[in-house]
């Protein structure tokens, strides 16, 4: 039997990969919601010492003040031999609840993540394609308050600039600068 933890998983947006290999996909947040099995914080996780056989984290340690007991009460629950899959951002504009305080690099989520046995992170698409990327993200923030011109974009010049992104990735794809980073790593 296999147990899944999505800490922060509200909605479940994941489940649909994971249906058919898991047993129990428990999802932990912090506000209530009917695909929330427990309302809680990550620093002090209810359930017992090595029981989790993969947990799943994305985009999430950025809003969690005290990341490092979080990623050592992970480190509690999981299995030995478990699973961490964990997605962060490294550049990206303010957002979210219940705050915004952190952004992420290779090297600070090594760090973070000392205690695990095997540790593997992956910059998404590469610093070209990054860079096309924040450039939608961007474009997005700007023409918010203007929803005619925001449609306008998503659907002209954001794809010819995925479009661009894709191509120059192809002449170059480096790894100085990523948008957001992927983790996997094993107890």
């Amino acid at each position: 039997m296999r147990n899944l933890l999505d800490v922060g998983g509200q909605g479940k947006p994941y489940a649909c990969f994971f249906k058919d290999r898991v047993a129990n996909h428990f999802v932990l947040d912090v506000s209530p919601a009917a695909s929330v099995d427990v309302v809680g914080d990550g620093r002090a996780m209810p359930f017992c010492d090595a029981s989790i056989d993969v947990v799943l984290i994305t985009q999430v340690l950025e809003h969690i003040p005290d990341p490092i007991a979080v990623i050592a009460e992970i480190h509690r629950v999981l299995k030995p031999g478990g699973t961490l899959l964990l997605s962060v951002p490294s550049i990206f504009p303010q957002h979210g609840y219940p705050g915004d305080y952190w952004r992420y690099m290779p090297q600070g989520l090594h760090y973070i993540l000392r205690d695990f046995h095997s540790v593997k992170v992956q910059g998404e698409a590469g610093t070209v394609p990054s860079i096309f990327l924040v450039f939608n993200v961007y474009l997005q923030l700007l023409s918010g308050p203007v929803p005619w011109l925001q449609r306008l974009l998503q659907w002209t010049l954001c794809p010819l600039n995925n479009l661009a992104g894709l191509l120059a990735g192809k002449i170059y794809r480096g790894d100085q600068f990523a948008s957001n980073y992927f983790v996997v790593a094993v107890r």
